[in-house]
């Protein structure tokens, strides 16, 4: 073994390992708690991470569900017409349903989409509710907050796109989504059969279906 091959390997292992090193180091801060270095760098960690080394641990104890979430989906056509809101989520139900043996995953693309567009750190989301209850102005948005969110609206609008191919006759210039979450009644309210829960509406920008291919 010569000299220059024992160095170039030692070099070649170096450079390895610091790669692995600042790719652990990316990984840990994404789950890391809320803190100084994560409201910094969380933003740049999310594009690198995304979408191939994307961390999701939401696997454990989910939250109890108390509303009812899905999307809707519109396309705008080049001679400026608007076709009606096609129900996505519904279709990835029925596609699911539809299989009892075999049944399609496609919905949970919905719901993690979903799930990242909604979520934000605990502490994040008590200092808002205290913020709202005190009648204060709420905390905006956080930098890697707003890259999380814009990139699940893109995967939302690229999977509604994807499931109206006849929409503009297949030549639909823009894609819309739509959210809406139904808040169901409340515990105490189980036995009144008249009520009924909140509904709200959220619309995102207009994608261009050129940028979701």
């Amino acid at each position: 073994m010569t000299k220059t091959y024992r160095t170039t390997r030692r070099a070649a292992l170096l450079i390895g390992g610091a790669l692995l090193g600042a790719h652990m180091t990316a990984a840990a801060l994404s789950q890391a708690p809320l803190s100084p270095a994560k409201l910094v760098y969380g933003d740049r960690v999310a594009e690198y991470l995304d979408p191939y080394f994307s961390q999701n641990w939401q696997l454990f104890a989910p939250t109890p569900i108390s509303d009812d979430r899905g999307i809707l989906a519109r396309a705008a056509c080049a001679d400026g017409s608007v076709s009606e809101y096609y129900d996505v989520t519904a279709h990835g139900i029925d596609k699911a349903q539809n299989s009892r043996f075999f049944p399609s995953r496609e919905v949970r693309l919905i719901s993690a989409g979903l799930q990242n567009v909604t979520s934000s750190e605990e502490i994040l989301r008590r200092l808002r509710e205290k913020q709202t209850n005190d009648k204060k102005p709420v905390l905006p948005p956080l930098p890697y907050e707003k890259v999380t969110e814009a990139e699940a609206v893109k995967s939302l609008s690229r999977y509604s796109y994807d499931q109206m191919p006849t929409a503009c006759d297949g030549k639909a210039v823009k894609v819309q989504v739509r959210m809406y979450v139904h808040e169901l009644p409340p515990w105490s309210k189980r036995d009144d059969p008249s009520a009924e829960g909140r509904v709200l509406v959220k619309d995102f920008a207009w994608a261009r279906t050129k940028d979701l291919r």
